[in-house]
């Protein structure tokens, strides 16, 4: 599966068992949360655990600094998050 909007995409990078990792390329803005928010209501619909690989995500909107923030207080694991970006999403 890969979503691709430009300077945007979503690939799962892995799936076995009860895990799955998407990984995001580029710029992440709020038009692309419902898209994202929906593989991850339907991987976890297949108990499936979630994580988001953010090592290619080069720039984020306040809205999805705030959608990841939320994802990771659900529970969703967000992997290779560079620092930066990291910075702009909220720890709590």
């Amino acid at each position: 599966m890969t979503t691709a909007v430009p300077n945007f995409a979503l690939d799962v990078l892995s799936q076995g068992g009860d895990q799955v990792t998407f990984g995001l390329r580029g710029n992440v803005y709020a038009e692309m949360l419902p898209e994202i928010d929906r593989v991850i209501a339907q991987s976890q619909a297949g108990d499936k655990q979630v994580q988001l690989d953010l090592s290619e995500v080069t720039l984020l909107d306040r809205e999805a600094a705030r959608f990841f923030g939320e994802q990771r207080r659900r529970g969703i694991e967000l992997v290779n998050c560079p620092l930066y970006l990291g910075l702009w999403i909220s720890p709590h």
